[in-house]
């Protein structure tokens, strides 16, 4: 058996513990949470300004970027119309120069029936040779209208897509050009409206039921036929072959006029056709 003198020698020897006081524990660990709560609190906020700061870079870059996207891929689509736009007035601007052309020569044709119609009047006696005086003044009762092409000048202005254009020199010469277009147009329209009033007076003196005697019947308006027997007329009225007269003349100067006008667009046709042509 162990003697109780050694027990208490080994208990002698052990190391012996510190005691802390339960207050001591309570300040020590509030000091350490204390330290550690206003650690975290710096670090929190600094991670926040930066990714604050950060969210706006970005942000602000991709409105940037989206921005500039926009406008070129706007700039492109509007590019594409641009051209899209050019071709076709283009096209349409040749179809009213052939069409002018044309209308040029007819109308050209036609003064020079009015100037022989005019003549045999003057010097001859129609009453008796009537032969001239039918085909001459029949060729006159003809004409042709001017319908320019405006499919793309329409497009452009319903859609209000003029400022497509970016060449100013170019924008100033379509809008010209269609503005003296539409001048041609009404003075085309003047010079239906006289060849109506002329095609009127015109049935007041001709007998066409003479002229089916002699010549096919209901073959008077048709392409250059010549006429013969010498057709009676209507009336033998010199008072009605004064007014024929009248009104042949009237008609030669609005012929004179709307061929005047019909050049001078062909010219502009020609130099806007020339423009566009640069432009694409």
């Amino acid at each position: 058996m162990r003697s109780k003198g050694s027990t208490h020698k080994r208990e002698a020897n052990r190391p012996q513990r510190r005691s802390i006081e339960p207050g001591a524990v309570h300040v020590a660990q509030a000091k350490s949470e204390n330290m550690e709560v206003h650690h975290h609190a710096r670090l929190h906020e600094t991670k926040k300004w930066k990714a604050y700061f950060l969210e706006f870079v970005m942000i602000f870059l991709a409105v940037t970027m989206g921005f500039f996207a926009e406008n070129i891929r706007e700039g492109i689509t509007n590019h594409r119309k641009e051209k899209h736009y050019l071709q076709s007035l283009a096209e349409d601007i040749k179809s009213d120069r052939a069409q002018l052309v044309r209308y040029i020569q007819f109308k050209k044709n036609v003064m020079g029936y009015c100037d022989s119609l005019l003549f045999i009047i003057s010097h001859t006696n129609v009453f008796k040779n009537s032969n001239e005086f039918y085909n001459y003044s029949r060729e006159m009762a003809r004409y042709v209208r001017y319908y320019p092409a405006d499919r793309t000048i329409g497009q452009l202005k319903n859609a209000g897509n003029m400022q497509l254009i970016t060449n100013w020199n170019l924008s100033n010469a379509i809008a010209d050009y269609y503005s003296k277009n539409k001048f041609m147009e009404e003075i085309d329209q003047e010079m239906n409206d006289e060849t109506t009033r002329y095609r009127r007076y015109l049935i007041d003196i001709l007998d066409l039921s003479s002229y089916d005697q002699f010549n096919k019947p209901g073959s008077f308006m048709d392409n250059n036929p010549q006429t013969n027997g010498d057709p009676a007329f209507i009336s033998n009225d010199p008072a009605k072959l004064k007014i024929i007269y009248n009104e042949v003349f009237a008609l030669k100067a609005f012929l004179f006029n709307s061929v005047k006008s019909a050049e001078g667009l062909v010219t502009d046709a020609d130099k806007l056709l020339a423009l566009l042509a640069r432009a694409r």
